[in-house]
């Protein structure tokens, strides 16, 4: 009993620590540009983008703790933090594949071009390269990875909402033309890293 309790109070505190302090946006600027066009384009959904986003994580996390141990394995350890990167590519290349495959295979063909343009963007989130790194470099076990992945999701999602509703805020005829459009958002972006920066500290850098 006590050890499921301890192995709880690990996955919770390691959820929020993936949703605030190492939060991808505001900790780390990944994902910025596609979110902010993701807003902007109507053509994605803001759910739609975050819950392939999710997926994504699971399934590139997945792939690379079972592959990333081979890297050692065929004498590439020196040149790890070389290839790496490129097998966590290669893991979201087979996500998108696979998760494309499955959603034409089971949705109607209006259905499946109304999601397939937020499905395609998050595919190619830099928040996934950069939460999948995180989990290798702190030695997560699958559960863990997953766990961390899914927490990550959750906390691009919040910094998508609070950046969707500044948008609407700060299109004021008082903001300076000059900063008007992507200079203002990118303020308020900063803004909003240092009031987490704040809360919860220096977080381990990439």
């Amino acid at each position: 009993m006590n050890d499921l309790l301890t192995m709880i109070i690990n996955y919770f505190n390691l959820a929020i620590l993936a949703i605030g302090a190492l939060n991808a946006i505001f900790s780390r600027a990944l994902g910025i540009s596609p979110g902010i066009k993701m807003l902007r384009d109507p053509r994605k959904n803001t759910f739609y983008f975050c819950g392939a986003l999710t997926v994504f994580q699971i399934m590139t996390s997945v792939i690379v703790y079972f592959a990333a141990p081979m890297v050692d394995t065929l004498g590439f350890g020196a040149y790890r933090r070389f290839v790496l990167p490129t097998i966590i590519v290669v893991a979201c290349a087979i996500s998108y594949v696979v998760v494309i495959v499955l959603l034409s295979a089971v949705l109607s063909q209006g259905r499946f071009r109304e999601i397939v343009q937020s499905v395609t963007g998050a595919s190619i989130n830099s928040a996934i390269v950069g939460t999948v790194i995180l989990s290798q470099n702190y030695g997560l076990n699958l559960s863990e990875s997953i766990v961390f992945g899914i927490a990550s999701s959750i906390g691009y999602f919040i910094a998508m909402l609070l950046i969707s509703e500044a948008d609407k805020k700060i299109c004021h005829d008082r903001v300076p033309q000059a900063f008007k459009g992507l200079p203002i958002t990118l303020i308020y972006i900063s803004v909003l890293a240092l009031a987490v920066y704040g809360l919860t500290g220096h977080a381990i850098a990439l």
